[in-house]
């Protein structure tokens, strides 16, 4: 059971729902070939199940507790202000760090949540929380360059998706035909480029992601529209099959599921009816940020200096005419708010006196609140008398051990159905309602995918459960590394041929980078694509 070299292929959001008809009607050979010698499995997700949750336990096979990562966005300390989390931002190895350690080269690409790119034994080419603009997407810096010397310039994924029409549902829509097509190409384009740097710049285990199969799955249910990608992604992992040898493992893997959304439930509806949640009477901020031209730009800034009392008082007849025009986080009136959301994952926060800057409910009362929201949250019902609400988990149940300085969630709401997209909405949206036709867009599950195929796997194999921390383990254990000693994943033995050795090995920090994030710009620009993809 000799590996000489792994392949991670991620498809973010990929699906067996919508995977498997595509290949019964075979229109995915390449998935099918792979398919056919190897060993598949439904991936279960981390909780909630979101990109920039999911992938820093994927890549460190540790969960959430682990990672310090639980939301779309985090606090600063000592602050309500929430922030992107980037690399700098989440704790574990991740698997190519871990492969440097032991003298192996890694290659990545498109992986979320890798700004900015830090130097390693290979190469990385940072995913599309990168800030548009930055020299310290790619390392060696000249990575790209080389590439467009092919005659193939690499589009930048984050400045593709803002050329994109705006995904949140909630936004105008672009031609959605042009959307198809262009993350056709892109797709296409990505899979020459991994299948050249896989020939010019060899590795020991290159990890690669393609997002378009998320991205489609935000913007439509169409079915069609959807298969088109997917039948992209798999012409992009043919021409990658063609450049590895019989010696490689191959690992298909993706961060969550999708499906299709048909209705809204508002998170800050149910929170507001509650009691427990807020807004200052005035109009937020950001709102005047979307005018146009110099009225965006300098509007904020004025508003900014007015007192308080000045900004109620114009704000008055705005928020007689549209409420919603003070309901966004940033606009939370503190002092009147028990339970809040930065977004409609799921994550809750109870404002703690003593923990948060501007706490107001007593340590004392912290267990009885949040018995009384989970058990309100609950007991909602749509028209149909079903419940909205599967599950409320509380801090301890679902990330036992978390570092509080982490700014885990003290409850985290899953949707009874997962094609019920919770989103924070507003007090003033009814609490559940159908999505129209024309917004029409699909949503996350904790479902995804796992394939493994080549040297040291069984074929044919349909394992019975896999967990998104499983992953790391089993190929460091096909790879015949040791396992970081703080792993929480298991090797998933029942889809190699031969019982693994499987040993233990202290962890450490990976190298320090020597950049040091996100600037405040950056970050505001990183935050408002989280808001356009609905993860804010």
């Amino acid at each position: 059971m000799t590996v000489d070299k792994v392949l991670i292929i991620g498809w973010d959001g990929a699906t067996w729902d919508y995977m498997d008809p595509l290949l019964g009607r075979g229109e995915l050979p390449h998935l099918a070939a792979l398919l056919a010698r190897g060993a598949r499995a439904v991936l279960r997700s981390t909780i909630p199940p979101y990109t920039n949750v999911a992938w820093p336990s994927l890549v460190t096979g540790l969960g959430p507790a682990k990672t310090g990562v639980f939301d779309g966005a985090r606090a600063r300390p000592g602050s309500y202000e929430a922030v992107p989390t980037n690399l700098t931002g989440y704790r574990g190895v991740p698997i190519w760090r871990w492969v440097n350690r032991y003298g192996l080269r890694a290659g990545v690409l498109n992986v979320p949540m890798t700004y900015p790119a830090a130097p390693l034994d290979g190469y990385l080419v940072a995913g599309f929380d990168s800030p548009r603009g930055s020299a310290e997407v790619a390392y060696p810096r000249d990575l790209l360059r080389r590439w467009a010397e092919q005659g193939r310039p690499y589009r930048v994924l984050a400045e593709e998706i803002a050329l994109m029409d705006r995904q949140n549902p909630h936004q105008p829509r672009g031609d959605l035909e042009e959307f198809v097509a262009r993350w056709v190409a892109l797709t296409r384009e990505q899979g020459e480029l991994v299948a050249w740097l896989w020939r010019a710049w060899p590795v020991d285990m290159m990890f690669v992601v393609f997002s378009g199969t998320d991205s489609v799955n935000h913007r439509t249910r169409d079915v069609e529209h959807i298969a088109r990608v997917y039948r992209s992604a798999d012409e992009a992992l043919g021409r990658i099959l063609e450049a590895v040898d019989e010696r490689t493992l191959v690992c298909l893997v993706s961060d969550h599921g999708s499906t299709p959304a048909h209705r809204y439930i508002a998170l800050y509806r149910a929170l507001h009816d509650g009691g427990w949640l807020r807004f200052r009477p005035q109009v937020a901020e950001r709102f005047w940020r979307r005018l146009p031209g110099p009225l965006g730009r300098g509007l904020p800034r004025l508003w900014r200096r007015l007192p308080d009392w000045a900004r109620q008082a114009l704000s008055w007849p705005l928020l007689r005419w549209d409420p919603r025009l003070a309901v966004v986080y940033e606009n939370v009136d503190w002092s009147r708010t028990r339970v809040y959301a930065r977004s409609g994952m799921g994550p809750l926060y109870v404002n703690l006196q003593g923990r948060q800057p501007r706490g107001i409910v007593p340590p004392a009362a912290y267990d009885a609140l949040c018995d009384e929201v989970a058990q309100a949250l609950l007991a909602l019902r749509d028209p149909e008398g079903r419940p909205l609400f599967g599950r409320v988990w509380r801090r301890d149940e679902l990330y036992p051990g978390a570092d509080p300085g982490d700014d885990p969630p003290d409850l985290v709401v899953e949707p009874a159905r997962w094609s019920d997209h919770v989103i924070t909405g507003y007090p003033s949206d009814p609490p559940v309602c159908l999505i129209p036709k024309a917004r029409e867009y699909g949503t996350h599950t904790p479902d995804g995918v796992l394939v493994l195929a080549g040297p040291g796997v069984r074929a044919g194999v349909e394992l019975e459960a896999a967990q998104i921390v499983d992953v790391v383990p089993t190929l460091l254990a096909l790879l015949d590394l040791p396992l970081p000693a703080e792993v929480d994943g298991q090797v998933l033995r029942e889809a190699l041929a031969e019982e693994p050795t499987v040993r233990y090995a202290a962890s450490e920090a990976p190298a320090a980078s020597d950049a040091a994030g996100y600037t405040d710009e950056e970050a505001e620009d990183v935050m408002q694509r989280l808001r356009d993809l609905g993860y804010l």
